[in-house]
């Protein structure tokens, strides 16, 4: 059932017929040749020019019927990938660092450095989730440092998850409509921490170097997995801006507006303030956006730019791009415009396939449980809380997901992102997902 969808959504369509194949089959079973030549042309000519034309007149009237759903107008849509270190390109204008404190070890070194424990790195865990979460409950192991025995431990990289806490609470500040973003490789990166005392003895391993204190990590069984010195990126940059020389006072005398214009920005490409204690308020306005404040001038204020053009590929960008877009269809176009959600299975499937996962995942049924069990397993919008209606009282909707490339790393991190966006939508069930 889900592969018909994933083959037949993409427009509508009749029976596929080809009738120059049709043609030359029949024509085979003409003995005479000369038969068979005079046939040809008298087709060709007469009835396949008859049949070319009404094709084409289909496609065109198939065009105008698609065209007449918009896509959304969407121009928050993220994408995010990883790279090393050694392969950012600073001139890519498509991808931009997660966290700008990452281009400088020595700083982030100092930002994350507190008493008992000495910041030597960030790691990416480059396995599935059953690995990952076996050495994250490992949580300490040996090393090396500066050439003694040394104690390591691992915590996850908290500062990629303000990130997204902190981007969800721009969106709210913007009144723009929250999108789940495919957190899959932030999930997979870890701090490494140098911890008071030792080990007492070197082991024999090599070990995964990193990028500070001559420091090496034996991780065991889990060496393999692990990749010191990567970045994350995603199609998001920050832009300083001042106060403009002209304001509009508003008419109770207190406050002021302050303009952000767009007319001279990317088309298409979406911008969000980012709120601060001067800014009362955020309204947009065609091509600008009004900022009230109590406050004349400012200097410093930031907007969050998210590039919407097809992301550049530099050379080593190898990884995948995660992203949170949709396939688009005529079918997601006519729901989205008819605002009527149907909530039969096929609209459970299509909501699923216009998600940006098909080369990993494939949804192959689900079950309904009416049996209420605790807390889900944290997906990807934890930080959205809804107290009215908690989550152990629901009943369990469970997703089954085929895997398209076993054991691949990110399967996993492609179910919770379907689970997260499901959830965000379906608010009557607690939604789970299991790979099969």
């Amino acid at each position: 059932m889900a592969k018909w969808f994933e083959n037949n959504m993409s427009a509508v369509r009749e029976y596929p017929f080809d009738f120059e194949r049709y043609m030359e089959q029949r024509l085979r079973e003409i003995d005479n040749l000369d038969e068979r030549r005079f046939m040809k042309e008298i087709l060709l000519q007469g009835l396949g020019s008859a049949v070319q034309f009404m094709e084409e007149k289909y496609r065109k009237l198939e065009r105008r019927v698609y065209d007449e759903y918009e896509p959304r107008a969407n121009q928050y849509e993220t994408v995010m990938t990883i790279v090393k270190r050694e392969h950012y390109d600073p001139a890519n204008k498509t991808l931009y660092p997660v966290a700008d404190m990452d281009l400088d070890p020595e700083k982030l070194a100092e930002a994350l450095s507190e008493e008992g424990r000495i910041f030597r790195g960030t790691i990416f865990f480059e396995g599935d989730d059953g690995r990952q979460r076996a050495f994250e409950e490992t949580g300490r192991f040996a090393g090396v440092s500066g050439g003694e025995a040394a104690l390591f431990c691992v915590k996850p990289a908290s500062r990629y998850r303000d990130r997204i806490e902190l981007l969800y609470r721009i969106f709210q500040a913007n009144h723009a409509p929250w999108q789940t973003v495919h957190t899959g490789y932030l999930d997979k990166f870890y701090d490494v921490f140098q911890a008071a005392g030792n080990t007492g003895n070197i082991p024999s391993e090599e070990g995964v170097r990193l990028p500070l204190g001559e420091a090496r990590l034996y991780c065991g069984e889990y060496t393999a997995f692990v990749r010191p010195d990567m970045l994350p990126l995603w199609n998001m940059e920050w832009i300083a801006f001042d106060s403009a020389n002209f304001m509009v006072p508003r008419t109770d005398g207190i406050c002021y507006e302050h303009e952000f214009s767009l007319d001279d920005r990317e088309e298409g490409d979406g911008y969000l303030i980012r709120p601060n204690e001067d800014i009362l308020e955020i309204r947009h306005e065609g091509k600008k956006m009004i900022l009230k404040s109590k406050i004349e001038l400012f200097e410093g204020w930031e907007a969050l730019h998210i590039i919407q053009c097809p992301t550049v590929r530099s050379p080593d960008y190898d990884a995948p791009f995660l992203t949170n877009r949709r396939r688009d269809s005529f079918l997601c176009r006519y729901a989205e415009k008819s605002g009527t959600p149907l909530m039969t299975k096929t609209d459970l499937f299509r909501r699923i396939m216009e998600l940006d996962v098909r080369e990993f995942i494939e949804v192959t049924g689900y079950e309904l449980s009416r049996e209420t069990g605790g807390p889900a397993a944290p997906g990807m919008n934890w930080f959205v809380q809804d107290g009215l209606f908690p989550m152990e009282g629901r009943a369990t909707l469970v997703f089954k997901f085929k895997e398209k490339m076993p054991g691949h790393y990110l399967n996993g991190s492609m179910a919770r992102f379907v689970i997260s966006q499901m959830q965000m939508e379906i608010s009557e069930y607690r939604c789970v997902g299991v790979l099969v």
